[in-house]
């Protein structure tokens, strides 16, 4: 009898499956800084090839290639100074299929046209009876 208990948890712990191991964390990009524009990424692969590609809302365009370090890090610097209000897009894609986008669109003040809104004077109360 302890046999066949001893053979039916074998078969069931046979049957668990195996607890999922960790998959690759996926490949990122964040912002350094915009004046110079300096984007800085991880998780691509070890020495792979990145062609990081900036767009910017006015049209603006640029390209440049980087090599992973050994870590899959990097640092790009782009000869761009940005306004810190600029809205652009920074898209990384590795020769190994890895891929990231920077999105940024700050939450700025939109810039008013023309001089400052002046307030109107306030109106004195009168003198109480």
């Amino acid at each position: 009898m302890r046999g066949a208990a001893a053979a039916a948890v074998l078969m069931l712990v046979l049957a668990l499956p195996a607890p999922a191991a960790p998959g690759p964390k996926r490949a990122s990009i964040g912002l350094e800084s915009t004046a110079p524009l300096v984007v800085t990424g991880r998780f691509f692969g070890a020495r792979e090839s990145v062609r990081l590609t900036f767009a910017g809302a006015d049209r603006t365009r640029r390209a440049l290639t980087v090599r992973a370090r050994a870590d899959g890090s990097f640092r790009a610097r782009f000869a761009l100074e940005l306004d810190p209000c600029a809205v652009f897009t920074v898209r990384a894609v590795g020769a190994r299929g890895s891929r990231a986008v920077l999105q940024v669109n700050p939450a700025c003040e939109p810039k008013r046209k023309g001089p400052p809104k002046r307030r109107a004077p306030a109106i004195p109360e009168p003198p109480g009876d």
